[in-house]
């Protein structure tokens, strides 16, 4: 008998959020019959809200109570949260069991992390009153929450630390390898435009700008390069400084010659394992959660700039070679 479940979050993000694509792959999977044995009732979201009173009434009362309200009396046999953020709305008493994917605990447990010499700052260390009711709601609703899903072994420890008891599970995100394959599904260069110059070597990076993404080592990095090396680069900073289309991350992906990712820390990290997918190359910080799927050969000392000038100083003449 196929068991019925319900996904719940709370704007309805695009797929090209972090946190959008994630609740899109869980639906993909539902949807196309990959999980044996349950298929999607439905997904209970939300338009996304620009006026700040609509959005704060819609997230504390308007959307928990629609989500309550839906579970009443379901003939469903699961409710699923897609990611912590919307973790308030786990029902009280829910007539069915409930889970919640944590992608990271970045915001309840802020922090700082050291690597090397330096120190980054990793979730608000100082949130405003509106925010710090918000966070009290998330912590209790995951504490209401059945299972929590931890999509790496990093953010599984930090979850069993705050939630003692709790009941985890281990579920990485999965890539669907045909959809970047660079040889089974080849996107043209042009798709690029503007952000392209096919001239010169391209290296990407994709993320925000926030400290733990790191972009200023990039930059560090990129100014530390030789000169006759520097001026062949064309460096695309993806989600900080450009926007990209689904298809045109695939086709920097797939014609990039490496990603690089000095992130500091990560519940997973989309974008090495998307790039690898893609055929291309990656240089990540050795930190977790990258080295949790990150081949080691691709892993560098998260604060050694020369270490990283060095292996794009190869790369650049790999590019080189290959004309």
């Amino acid at each position: 008998m196929v068991k019925r479940v319900v996904l719940a979050r709370g704007a309805a993000l695009p797929s090209s959020t972090g946190l959008g694509r994630a609740h899109h792959a869980i639906e993909s999977l539902l949807q196309s019959a990959l999980v044996p044995g349950w298929s999607k009732v439905t997904t209970l979201e939300h338009s996304i809200l620009h006026f700040a009173p609509s959005r704060l009434l819609t997230r504390w009362r308007k959307h928990p109570d629609f989500v309550s309200a839906a579970m009443e009396g379901s003939e469903a046999d699961l409710l699923h949260i897609t990611d912590q953020e919307q973790a308030h709305l786990v029902p009280e008493d829910c007539e069915v069991p409930v889970v919640v994917t944590v992608h990271d605990l970045f915001h309840l447990r802020p922090r700082e992390i050291k690597a090397g010499d330096i120190r980054v700052p990793v979730g608000n260390q100082r949130p405003g009153l509106f925010r710090r009711r918000d966070l009290k709601r998330l912590k209790a609703g995951l504490e209401r929450a059945d299972l929590l899903i931890c999509i790496s072994e990093m953010t599984k420890r930090d979850v069993e630390r705050m939630f003692p008891g709790k009941p985890t599970a281990l579920v990485r995100h999965q890539i669907d390898l045909d959809y970047w394959d660079p040889e089974g599904n080849p996107r043209s260069r042009d798709l690029l435009t503007e952000h392209d110059d096919d001239s010169k070597c391209l290296l990407i990076t994709v993320g925000s700008d926030e400290p733990r993404k790191r972009l200023d080592f990039v930059r560090d990095v990129i100014a530390s390069l030789p000169e006759e090396v520097a001026q062949d680069i064309h460096m695309l900073h993806i989600g900080s400084e450009v926007e990209l289309s689904d298809e045109q991350l695939v086709t920097a992906l797939q014609h990039a010659e490496a990603l690089l990712f000095p992130s500091i820390s990560e519940g997973f990290g989309y974008p090495p394992a998307e790039a690898m997918a893609a055929g291309c190359p990656v240089i990540a910080a050795n930190l977790p959660a990258h080295n949790e799927v990150i081949p080691e050969r691709c892993l560098l000392p998260a604060t050694d700039v020369m270490a990283w000038v060095d292996e794009v100083v190869k790369v650049h003449a790999a590019w080189k070679r290959a004309g």
